[in-house]
C-alpha cells in the first residue's frame, strides 16, 4: 500500500506541473524559453543529425507508431505474453486520445521556425506523448519481467528513443520545448497509473500460483 500511496503522490505531483505548464503556456510566458531553446538546438544542424533525427521522428509519426506496435504485438505473441501486451496498446491508446483532445482545446499554433512540413496544433507534442507511452511501457513491462544481459541494453535503448524522438522535435523546428515538456508530464503519468495497475495484477497472479501449488 505504502509504493501505491507513493505513486499516487508522483501522479499528483505531475498533474499539477502540467496544470501551471499549461497556464504558462497559454499566457505566452514562455515564448522567450521557447525560441532561445530553439536556436540553441539548431546551431549543431548538420546533413548527419538531420537524417539521423528524421528517421527517429518518423518512427513516432501515426503510421510509425501503427508499425511499431504491431510487430511489438507479433514478439509478446511469439513470447506466449498477450496479457502484457494489453498495457502497450492501452497506454498507446490512452497517449493518443489525451492529446488529441488537449490539442483542439489549447489550440497552440505551431513555431514560425518549423522547416519540416507539419500540420495541426503544437500543444503537446502527439509524437513524444507516443513514444512516451510505448517505449516507456515496454521500459516498465522489461524492468518487471526481464533478467539477464538483456535488461540494461534494452532500458537504455527504450530510454534513448524517448530522449531523440522529443528532441527531434525541437530539432526540426515544429514543436517547442515546452510541448515536448507537457508530453513527458502526461507520458509520466500513464506510466505511474499503469505501473499500479501492473503491480496489482503481478501480485494478484503470484497470490494464484501459490495457492495453486
Amino acid at each position: 500500500m505504502k509504493k501505491i500511496k507513493k505513486e499516487y503522490y508522483f501522479i499528483t505531483l505531475l498533474l499539477i506541473c502540467f496544470v501551471f505548464l499549461t497556464f504558462f503556456v497559454v499566457g505566452g510566458k514562455t515564448n522567450s524559453l521557447d525560441e532561445n531553446t530553439f536556436n540553441s538546438i539548431i546551431k549543431i544542424e548538420n546533413s548527419f543529425i538531420t537524417k539521423f533525427l528524421y528517421i527517429i521522428t518518423n518512427l513516432a509519426s501515426t503510421i510509425g507508431i501503427i508499425v511499431l506496435v504491431i510487430l511489438t504485438g507479433v514478439i509478446f505473441l511469439r513470447k506466449k505474453a498477450l496479457s502484457d501486451f494489453k498495457y502497450v496498446i492501452s497506454n498507446v491508446c490512452v497517449a493518443v486520445i489525451l492529446m488529441q483532445v488537449l490539442k483542439q482545446i489549447i489550440k497552440r499554433v505551431r513555431p514560425s521556425w518549423k522547416w519540416i512540413v507539419q500540420g495541426g496544433f503544437s500543444y503537446p507534442s502527439g509524437h513524444t506523448i507516443s513514444s512516451f507511452a510505448l517505449y516507456g511501457t515496454l521500459m516498465l513491462l522489461v524492468y518487471k519481467k526481464v533478467n539477464g544481459k538483456y535488461r540494461k541494453p534494452l532500458l537504455i535503448g527504450f530510454s534513448l528513443m524517448i530522449i531523440l524522438t522529443g528532441f527531434s522535435r525541437i530539432y526540426f523546428g515544429v514543436h517547442y520545448l515546452t510541448d515536448v515538456l507537457a508530453s513527458v508530464l502526461l507520458g509520466s503519468i500513464i506510466l505511474l497509473v499503469s505501473n499500479v495497475l501492473m503491480n496489482k495484477e503481478f501480485i494478484n497472479d503470484k497470490n494464484k500460483n501459490n495457492k495453486t501449488i
